[in-house]
């Protein structure tokens, strides 16, 4: 399997997802292009998910993980999508509340396969 630093990806998710936050205000009414924020293959942990699928396969976190971190991405790209038509205008809408509950979600599972592939070891 190769490297990875799971807590690494955990304080990286945080810290990508606050930024994102930061973010969100200077989408709207923007030329933005959101492409990349729905790409989950594009950051460091998709990377590393689909490097080591034969790795990953007894841990059912690792499954979860990539889907919800696919989500993620997904919801990311949407909500920038949104505030720049303007269809979001504030955090506490149903869509960015959704969101940040999937990204606990996503850093519970996380914390989970770090968990199992320590034991691994």
């Amino acid at each position: 399997m190769q490297a990875f630093d799971l807590e690494e990806a955990l304080t990286m998710h945080r810290a990508w997802k606050m930024k994102f936050q930061l973010a969100l205000g200077s989408v709207q009414d923007r030329d933005f292009d959101t492409r990349p924020l729905g790409d989950a293959a594009q950051c460091a942990l998709g990377k590393w998910l689909a490097a080591n699928p034969g790795e990953l396969e007894g841990f059912a976190a690792a499954d979860e993980l990539r889907t919800q971190h696919e989500e993620f991405h997904r919801r990311s790209q949407a909500i920038a999508d949104a505030i720049r038509e303007g269809n979001i205008l504030h955090m506490a809408d149903p869509a960015i509340v959704d969101y940040l509950t999937l990204s606990e979600h996503v850093e519970a599972l996380l914390t989970r396969l770090d968990a199992h592939c320590r034991r691994a070891r």
